[in-house]
């Protein structure tokens, strides 16, 4: 299996394709701002693990898709998941040895911090609401970590992904 890159690749892509599905997914407009952010948890675990191969340049393809999807101003997602995708690949050493709940806690801080960047960029182009209910869907996302990571991981192994 360790021959066959291109599914390999498939694999990869298609945990992206599930990821935005997941994303763009419509909620009820009072439990919209709970959503997960799958997007962001997928990316954070390929680049975590095979850093080598998913770093910036699948960040910034998977922001512009993201950003095509939604519908907002195109290049902002892309330009943030960039830039995160950087922090984590440069870093992937040290946080790969932390424990799922620390990692868990650092999802937290991320998707704030990714979140918090989004509204900041898009207030500054036009305006732009924050909803209080995305610092909760970070904490789901945090919570929701070990087992995104466990899943993710059993595909990697599983496909001999390296």
């Amino acid at each position: 299996m360790k021959g066959n890159w291109i599914l390999q690749l498939l694999m990869v892509v298609c945990t992206f394709l599930v990821a935005l599905v997941m994303e763009i997914t419509p909620w009820s407009a009072e439990f919209q701002g709970l959503r997960p952010s799958w997007l962001v948890l997928v990316l954070l675990y390929w680049v975590l693990a095979i850093p080598n191969k998913i770093s910036i340049g699948y960040a910034f393809v998977v922001g512009l898709i993201w950003d095509l999807s939604l519908g907002s101003i195109l290049g902002v997602h892309a330009l943030i998941l960039s830039i995160f995708a950087y922090l984590i690949a440069s870093n992937h050493l040290v946080l790969r040895n932390l424990s799922l709940w620390l990692q868990s806690m650092l999802v937290i801080i991320a998707v704030i911090v990714i979140h918090i960047s989004i509204f900041l960029i898009e207030l500054f182009m036009h305006s732009a609401d924050f909803s209080a209910q995305e610092l909760l869907g970070a904490v789901f996302s945090g919570v929701l970590w070990p087992w995104v990571f466990l899943l993710l991981r059993t595909l990697r192994r599983k496909f001999s992904l390296r």
